[in-house]
């Protein structure tokens, strides 16, 4: 008597489970997306073996002699070398001025910036990333006078994918190289 309420129990819990995955195929990690429309040539594609590991801390920024207008001429020139589109830059200095307060970073911005076509790899399968978009570089001028340029490192997204593309890692490497090449150019160490 007990074995068959425990045998109806365990299959009106576990029946619905094992026919609702019955359908599922396996899916495994590699080259071929399972769920590409098409294939498409990226700019990882373009670039393979060039986005390997590249060692750099969470928080990359060098400091160098420079004023402001001229680095960020030069900022703007190297993103746009890159195909980087600067959507918006966000200047706190001016906005903790304009409320009064004088006590405050010089020459503090955040620029943020996308390359929008490779932001479908990386969000296609993975679509609460996008609270990290656009990716941000920032400035600010440090107590011994010298301007810093940095950034959090794009790759660090690659934590919180739950479901891990290659290509998405790819190309995430690949911005870690690219924007770390961006800094170093404006700012010769």
């Amino acid at each position: 008597m007990h074995l068959t309420k425990i045998l109806t129990i365990f299959s009106l819990i576990f029946m619905p489970l094992v026919i609702g995955c019955s359908n599922i195929k396996y899916i495994s990690m590699s080259d071929h997306d399972p769920w590409e429309d098409e294939d498409r040539e990226t700019v990882v594609d373009k670039a393979k073996g060039k986005s390997e590991n590249i060692d750099i801390p969470d928080i990359y920024e060098v400091s160098c002699k420079i004023n402001f207008e001229e680095a960020d001429l030069q900022l703007r020139s190297a993103l746009e070398e890159k195909n980087y589109k600067i959507i918006k830059v966000s200047h706190v200095t001016k906005g903790m001025k304009e409320q009064g307060r004088k006590d405050f970073w010089e020459n503090m911005n955040i620029y943020m910036i996308c390359r929008l076509s490779d932001g479908y790899y990386v969000l296609k399968h993975n679509p609460w990333l996008v609270g990290l978009c656009p990716i941000r570089i920032f400035t600010y001028q440090n107590e011994e006078g010298k301007l810093v340029i940095g950034m959090f490192r794009p790759s660090l997204a690659i934590k919180w994918m739950g479901n891990p593309d290659l290509k998405a890692i790819d190309v995430l490497k690949l911005y870690d190289k690219e924007l770390k090449e961006v800094i170093d150019s404006i700012c010769e160490k």
